[in-house]
C-alpha cells in the first residue's frame, strides 16, 4: 500500500467533511440571523397572511386551520386528512406565541375553522431558557397565550386540538455555549399546563409523549436540528393527527 497516498486521501476526506459541516454551521447561522432580523424589522406582523386569507377560496370540506411557530409551518398531514378535510396553514417561522398571538384573530376565527390545530411555544421556551430574569414572566405570558388561543377557537364554535411542546434534542457542538438545558424543566411545566386544558372542544395532541415519551431529550431520528423536527417525526404527528380528526368530520359518530 502506497501510505503517503492513502494518508494524503484520508486527510482530503477529512477536509470535505470538516468543510460540509462548516458550511452546514454558516447556512444554518446565516438562516438564523436573516430570521431574526425580518422578526426585529417586524416583531408583530397581524396581516401576514392578509392577501392569502383574502383570496381563501370557500371551503367544500370542513376546514382545517394549522396555527403556529415554523414547527406548525412544517407540519404535515396524510392523504386521509387531505382528501376530507381543506387545510389551511398559518404557521410563521420564528415567531414565539406572544407574537402568533396579535394575528390569531385574522389568521384562525376570521376563518371560521371546523378545527384548529396549535402547535407554538418552542421559541417562548427556549428564549425563555436563556433569560433566566424574565423566565418566569415568559413562561405565564404562554400559559396563558395557548389557554387564550383554546378558548377563543372553542367560543367560535371550533374545535381547538393543542400540542403539546416537543422537547428539543441534545443540542450540537456548535450550538452548545448559546443554549440552556433549562429549557427542559421548561417544556416539562408548560406541557403539564396544556394536558390540563383538555375540555369537551379542546383536545390535546401530546407530541412530545408520542415521540419524546420517558426519554431526557428527542431522539435525533426525529430531529433536523435542536428544535425542529424530521419528516418521520411529522409522519407520525401526521397518523395521530388523523386518529382525531376521523372523529371530527361531520356526522362521525362519537
Amino acid at each position: 500500500m502506497n501510505w503517503p497516498a492513502a494518508g494524503l486521501g484520508v486527510l482530503a476526506l477529512l477536509c470535505l467533511l470538516l468543510g460540509g459541516a462548516l458550511f452546514g454551521a454558516l447556512k444554518g447561522a446565516k438562516d438564523f440571523f436573516d430570521g431574526r432580523s425580518e422578526l426585529r424589522l417586524r416583531p408583530i406582523d397581524h396581516a401576514h397572511y392578509a392577501e392569502e386569507n383574502a383570496k381563501l377560496p370557500s371551503a367544500d370540506k370542513p376546514r382545517l386551520v394549522i396555527f403556529g411557530d415554523s414547527r406548525a409551518h412544517q407540519t404535515t398531514v396524510s392523504g386521509d386528512t387531505t382528501s376530507a378535510w381543506q387545510i389551511v396553514n398559518r404557521g410563521v417561522s420564528g415567531e414565539s406565541s406572544v407574537q402568533a398571538s396579535y394575528r390569531f384573530r385574522n389568521d384562525v376565527i376570521d376563518l371560521r375553522p371546523r378545527v384548529v390545530l396549535i402547535v407554538t411555544g418552542i421559541n417562548d421556551a427556549v428564549a425563555a431558557a436563556n433569560l433566566p430574569d424574565m423566565e418566569r414572566a415568559a413562561v405565564a405570558n404562554l400559559k396563558a397565550n395557548l389557554s387564550r388561543f383554546a378558548q377563543e377557537a372553542a367560543a367560535s364554535g371550533a374545535v381547538a386540538i393543542v400540542s403539546t411542546i416537543v422537547r428539543p434534542t441534545t443540542p450540537r457542538l456548535i450550538r452548545r455555549p448559546f443554549w440552556s438545558d433549562r429549557v427542559y424543566a421548561i417544556i416539562d411545566e408548560v406541557n403539564a399546563y396544556i394536558r390540563g386544558l383538555a375540555a369537551d372542544n379542546v383536545l390535546i395532541l401530546d407530541a412530545d409523549a408520542l415521540l419524546v415519551g420517558d426519554r431526557a431529550t428527542l431522539p435525533s431520528q426525529f430531529a433536523t436540528d435542536e428544535i425542529h423536527l424530521s419528516r418521520e417525526a411529522h409522519d407520525r404527528l401526521a397518523a395521530r393527527l388523523d386518529e382525531m380528526l376521523r372523529q371530527l368530520r361531520p356526522g362521525a359518530a362519537h
